[in-house]
């Protein structure tokens, strides 16, 4: 935040591990998979990608694991009042005076920050060249093949 710099940047060093702190991306997730499954009761994974693709059958899933009755009109009310444009514009309708975004904007270059973005499956190919994705496919095949983790890209 403090500073530009290419994604191309940010993904050899730090997403990657060449400089992370505390480990790349892949060590945490690792560690935190493994957790996850060995405390099922206690942790449920949810990927972006699933719930956006199907939504309701992920909100009756959480509502499952969190032990929750919820009738189907609740739970279609939820999943659209959590479709990404509608949280996009409850976003900029509370933002101003709330302290994350008095946070983000003090770490931040941009005047106006938000954890919103385009909100689609697929846009990390408008950031990936060919060889990025490359690399990125090959770290993943060395350290998540034996996690058992699968991703959706599309």
């Amino acid at each position: 935040f403090l500073r530009e710099e290419t994604f191309e940047y940010f993904l050899s060093e730090f997403f990657l591990g060449k400089r992370a702190i505390y480990g790349g991306w892949f060590q945490y997730n690792q560690a935190f998979i493994r957790e996850a499954k060995a405390r099922k009761d206690q942790i449920i994974m949810l990927q972006y990608e699933t719930v956006k693709n199907n939504t309701l059958k992920e909100l009756k899933r959480l509502a499952e694991f969190l032990e929750v009755k919820i009738a189907d009109p609740l739970l279609k009310e939820i999943a659209e009042k959590c479709q990404f444009d509608n949280l996009k514009t409850a976003d900029k309708s509370v933002r101003n005076d709330e302290a994350l975004f008095k946070i983000m904007r003090a770490v931040s270059l941009n005047e106006h920050p938000t954890i919103y973005r385009k909100g689609e499956i697929g846009d990390w190919k408008n950031y990936f060249t060919v060889a990025m994705s490359e690399a990125f496919d090959k770290t993943n095949a060395d350290n998540m093949d034996d996690i058992g983790l699968e991703f959706e890209f599309e």
